[in-house]
């Protein structure tokens, strides 16, 4: 699949108007309308890493198509979140984390 396949339908789920990436990444509206109406046209890297990361998907996957990790996406907001704590708040959540997955995994769930 092309950029501009992964790029229209990620932004179809998402729910994301092309001049509202625009404004989000600060790339003319007109360069972000070109990717999704020309074969042809691919964002340089750095453009590409601006709308992956505001997007929440890897650059990877919009240029091949490749599924990422379906639980990156899903708790990459929650990690944004979680590095934004204290260092001794994060120790807090492992040790939590840590102890739920020790009770789980012994017993089998």
């Amino acid at each position: 699949m092309s950029f501009k396949y992964n790029l229209k339908n990620e932004l179809k789920y998402q729910d994301i108007q092309l001049k509202e990436l625009s404004g989000r990444i600060g790339v003319p509206y007109g360069t972000i309308l070109s990717y999704v109406n020309h074969q042809e046209c691919i964002p340089n890297v750095y453009i590409g890493y601006k709308i992956a990361k505001e997007l929440n998907v890897t650059l990877e996957y919009l240029v091949t198509g490749k599924p990422e990790d379906n639980y990156i996406r899903q708790y990459l907001p929650l990690y944004k979140e979680l590095i934004s704590l204290s260092p001794s708040v994060i120790k807090s959540f492992e040790k939590i984390i840590h102890s739920y997955y020790e009770l789980y995994k012994n017993k089998g769930v």
